[in-house]
């Protein structure tokens, strides 16, 4: 049997961080890598923002932008553990608004994220016969730009 970890998130208000993100162009370009569904977004989502979060701890950018990994600031819009391989557009550009800041606890990591609203990305899942929001880990969760990482303390 398969364990799935419940995730925590918490919202977290900062004004700065905010501020920084709706001076930002919120468009995207659909990418798709086995079974994995994106929007790619400007990487100064995280490159602007995950130095802002240093408050909250020692908070790294997120493991995709090493070298080996390279996809860069996204939005998650189909996982592939939803059992889904859209047929979809690569290169369909695609909007979206920048909603809140969150904190997601998942196992032994948080994970910092913008919040994000994008009536064509939800409408995009429901044309595959899933929900609006992305399921992850078993769990809905918001469309979201992940900015910064860092290990749980118990």
């Amino acid at each position: 049997m398969v364990k799935f970890e419940k995730i925590i998130l918490t919202a977290l208000f900062d004004e700065v961080v905010l501020r920084i993100a709706d001076k930002l162009n919120p468009k995207g370009w659909i990418q798709q890598h086995n079974g994995y569904c994106y929007l790619r977004v400007n990487d100064n989502y995280i490159n602007l923002i995950q130095p802002m979060l240093n408050k909250y701890g020692n908070i790294t950018k997120p493991v995709y932008f090493n070298p080996s990994n390279n996809i860069g600031a996204h939005i998650s819009i189909i996982y592939p553990d939803e059992n889904i391989v859209p047929q979809v557009t690569i290169g369909q550009k695609h909007t979206f608004s920048v909603s809140g800041l969150f904190k997601a606890q998942h196992g032994s990591q948080n994970y910092f994220a913008l919040s994000v609203i994008s009536t064509s990305l939800a409408a995009l899942r429901q044309k595959h016969g899933l929900t609006a929001q992305p399921f992850f880990d078993r769990q809905e969760i918001p469309f979201h730009i992940t900015v910064g990482v860092s290990s749980s303390h118990f």
